[in-house]
């Protein structure tokens, strides 16, 4: 029986040995020359740059199944791109020329890739969208939205969402580009309207409704 595209991908990756990263380890540095594709399994990564004086951008969080530097992988490009890990994880890793010729001998598998790269940037997009209108507190409301959307696990009648991914009021303010105490006066409302709770590093969404509504998502 064939496996689907994903499993096969995740099967092709596990022929290695896993590598560890504890949180808040670097896996790569700005500039530096990947030393191969990195496949995740478990935990949550963010891709992210650092501006001349010190400002930190989040472009993306990778979750189990994405793999990474895209750029790298596709057109031999090196960005000044950090990739960390937010939670303790696990990784496998291929050379780049034995990953294409994967590639190339299945076309199927290349093309479900294509797809989740079309709809990582179809979010990365909507993300900058969300942030060029509103005021802070829209944009606050949107982002946790949207990472809700893509990490969240919904209740059964789907009233609340859990986001997997733990988040400190930094983190959220890398996602957005603006600063860590702008970010903690809107949470701080949002909890007091009862839209939102936490749980640690974890955000409860108790009203999506209402969030989507704040986020001007339309």
């Amino acid at each position: 029986m064939k496996l689907d595209p994903e499993e096969s991908l995740r099967s092709f990756f596990k022929q290695n040995k896993p590598f560890l990263y504890k949180r808040r380890e670097v896996i790569l540095r700005g500039e530096e020359i990947p030393h191969g594709i990195f496949y995740l399994e478990k935990g949550y990564i963010k891709n992210y740059f650092v501006s001349a004086n010190g400002e930190e951008f989040t472009f993306i969080i990778y979750r189990k199944g994405d793999f990474f530097p895209i750029a790298w992988t596709f057109n031999d490009t090196r960005k000044a791109y950090y990739f960390e890990a937010m939670t303790p994880c696990v990784l496998y890793k291929k050379g780049r020329p034995e990953f294409l010729k994967f590639l190339n001998e299945n076309p199927d598998i290349l093309l479900h890739i294509m797809g989740k790269i079309t709809r990582r940037l179809d979010g990365l997009l909507e993300r900058m969208e969300h942030m060029a209108f509103g005021n802070a507190y829209n944009r606050v409301c949107s982002i946790i939205y949207i990472l809700g959307e893509r990490f969240g696990t919904k209740s059964i009648d789907g009233s609340k969402i859990i986001l997997n991914v733990p988040l400190t009021h930094k983190d959220i303010a890398n996602l957005l580009g603006t600063a860590r105490e702008t970010v903690s006066v809107e949470i701080a409302k949002l909890k007091k309207e009862g839209v939102i709770k936490s749980s640690g590093k974890y955000i409860h969404i108790l009203s999506p409704i209402k969030l989507r509504r704040e986020s001007l998502i339309s």
